[in-house]
């Protein structure tokens, strides 16, 4: 398949836009109308023919054969899938890292919660200790012990 570039002017609207401008129009900047990326593509690789009997400009499709409109279709498809993909990945990363800090704070509490109920019980052992006295303990002595007969 080989393909000869031909230097035609496009349509103004596209080729004057800047890529940010480009996607922003594409994924959410359209507020009005939705535009998927293959209508988008459509539009853009559209030439403009300058037509020399009325002096009006038509914008006119390339005449493509059908495997390489296939191909075309299928790859803008592939890349609005992997867009989307992309975008839940973004959403599911976002929600996991919320949850995580919601847990960590949740845990912080809890581990303090901990450390003052340990405190306020050993507060509540050392008010309730009895004094307890040692009595002395008595020297071992050596005991007899009639073990054999003499």
């Amino acid at each position: 398949m080989t393909s000869s570039k031909v230097d035609l002017p496009r349509q103004g609207s596209v080729s004057n836009l800047l890529a940010d401008e480009v996607w922003e129009e594409v994924v959410g900047g359209a507020t009005e109308s939705t535009i998927s990326l293959e209508d988008f593509l459509t539009k853009a690789t559209s030439v403009v023919r300058n037509d020399t009997v009325r002096g009006k400009r038509k914008a006119v499709e390339e005449p493509l054969d059908k495997a390489t409109l296939q191909k075309q279709r299928r790859m803008i498809k592939n890349r609005e899938s992997a867009a989307r993909s992309r975008e839940r990945k973004q959403a599911y990363t976002v929600e996991l890292e919320s949850l995580v800090t919601h847990l960590e704070k949740e845990n912080a509490l809890l581990l303090k919660e901990e450390a003052d109920r340990k405190r306020q019980r050993f507060e509540q052992l050392m008010e309730c200790l009895v004094s307890v006295e040692e009595k002395p303990r008595l020297k071992k002595k050596l005991r007899r012990v009639n073990s054999t007969q003499w």
